[in-house]
C-alpha cells in the first residue's frame, strides 16, 4: 500500500512538474505545437554517446543539452548509479522549439529509457502519450520516476526564481546559428573538383560529399542553402599534412590551411563527430587528395575560439551528410 501510494505521488509530482515547466519555458520561446507523430519520432532517436553528444542532427530534427549542462547523477543507496540526460528538442526546417527530450539511463545494467515532454502548446495526444510512458514505462524501472520528478522539478524551481542565465544568454540567437555556420567565401569543393562560394551554391547542385561508412568521396546533391544575416563569430582550426609533418622535408613545411567555421558546427576527426571549437591541437581531421581522389589525413596544429566576426554566414544540407568546405571534411549539422 506505502509503495502504491508513493509511486502515485511521484508520478503526480513528476506531471504537475513537467506541465508547469512546460509553460514557463515555451511562453517564452517561438515554438512549435509538437503532433503525436513527432513525440514519436523524437522517442526513436538513438543518441551513440550521452555523454559527449551534446548537440546533433537527427531525422529532422535538432537535439541540444539543455542549458549546456551535465548529466543529473544520482547514487542510491542499493548501489546503482542513475542518470539524467535533458536535451532541447528544435525541428530542423525552422529551428522552432518542440519540447524536451529527457533521457534516463541505468549504468549498471545499461537501461535506457527516453521521455519525450511536449512544449505547452503541443497537442493533446502527445500529452496522453507522454504521461502513458510515465505511468506504464517510468514505474517498471526502480529508481526512474524519483531521479526524473527531481530533475524536473529542480529545473522548475531555478526557472520560479528567475534562473536560465545560460538560455537567455544564448537566447533566439543561438537557435538562429543552429544551421548558419560558414562565412560567405567559404569555397565549397564541387563533384568535379573545383570549387565555388558556398553564397553562390544553389539547392540541386551537386557538390562534392563523403561516405563515412565506406570512407569514401562521392558526389552528392544539395537539398537546402540557408542564410542568415547578423554578428557571427567563427573560430578556426589549422592543418597541416601528417606525411609532411613525419617526413624529413629539407624543403621546409608548407604554411598550415585555416578552417573557420562557428564553433557548434561538426567536422569529421580522427575519433568522430566533434564540434569545430571543440577540437584540440594533435587531433586528426580531412582533407582532400586531388592524386588519390581520396582523403588525407591532416593534423590540427593551432585552433583558437575566436578568428574574427562576420555578417553573413551560409549552411549546406546535403544527402550524403558531409561535405567539402576548402577541401576539409565537415558534416551537417
Amino acid at each position: 500500500m506505502k509503495n502504491n501510494l508513493l509511486s502515485l505521488l511521484l508520478f503526480l509530482g513528476c506531471a504537475i512538474a513537467t506541465q508547469l515547466m512546460s509553460q514557463r519555458v515555451w511562453a517564452q520561446t517561438a515554438s512549435a505545437s509538437m503532433t503525436l507523430e513527432q513525440l514519436t519520432a523524437i522517442k526513436a532517436i538513438k543518441v551513440a554517446n550521452l555523454d559527449k553528444d551534446t548537440y546533433f542532427k537527427s531525422g529532422g530534427f535538432i537535439l541540444d543539452r539543455y542549458e549546456e549542462r551535465p548529466a543529473y547523477v544520482f547514487a542510491f543507496s542499493d548501489g546503482v548509479t542513475r542518470k539524467i540526460y535533458l536535451y532541447k528538442v528544435f525541428t530542423a526546417a525552422d529551428t522552432k522549439e518542440l519540447g524536451l527530450l529527457a533521457v534516463y539511463k541505468n549504468e549498471k545494467t545499461g537501461v535506457v529509457k527516453p521521455f519525450v515532454i511536449p512544449g505547452a502548446s503541443a497537442d493533446r495526444k502527445a500529452w496522453d502519450a507522454y504521461i502513458d510512458d510515465l505511468k506504464y514505462v517510468g514505474e517498471k524501472e526502480p529508481g526512474l520516476m524519483p531521479t526524473l520528478t527531481f530533475v524536473l522539478s529542480r529545473e522548475m524551481a531555478g526557472l520560479l526564481s528567475g534562473g536560465t542565465g545560460k538560455s537567455d544568454e544564448g537566447g533566439a540567437k543561438k537557435k538562429e546559428e543552429y544551421n548558419f555556420c560558414f562565412a560567405a567565401n567559404a569555397p565549397i569543393t564541387l563533384a568535379d573538383g573545383s570549387s565555388k562560394s558556398i553564397s553562390a551554391v544553389k539547392a540541386g547542385d551537386v557538390v562534392l560529399g563523403y561516405d563515412a561508412k565506406t570512407k569514401t568521396l562521392t558526389p552528392t546533391h544539395v537539398t537546402k542553402v540557408d542564410a542568415h544575416e547578423g554578428d557571427f563569430t567563427l573560430a578556426g582550426v589549422w592543418l597541416s599534412w601528417v606525411n609532411e609533418l613525419t617526413a624529413d622535408n629539407h624543403n621546409g613545411l608548407t604554411a598550415p590551411v585555416l578552417l573557420e567555421a562557428t564553433a557548434n558546427h561538426p567536422v569529421m576527426t580522427a575519433t568522430g563527430r566533434k564540434a569545430l571549437g571543440e577540437v584540440q591541437p594533435g587531433e586528426i581531421l580531412y582533407r582532400y587528395d586531388a592524386a588519390t581522389n581520396g582523403v588525407s589525413a591532416y593534423k590540427v596544429v593551432r585552433a583558437e575560439k575566436a578568428v574574427h566576426s562576420v555578417k553573413n554566414v551560409y549552411n549546406l544540407v546535403t544527402e550524403s551528410g558531409a561535405y567539402l568546405v576548402g577541401e576539409t571534411v565537415v558534416l551537417d549539422k
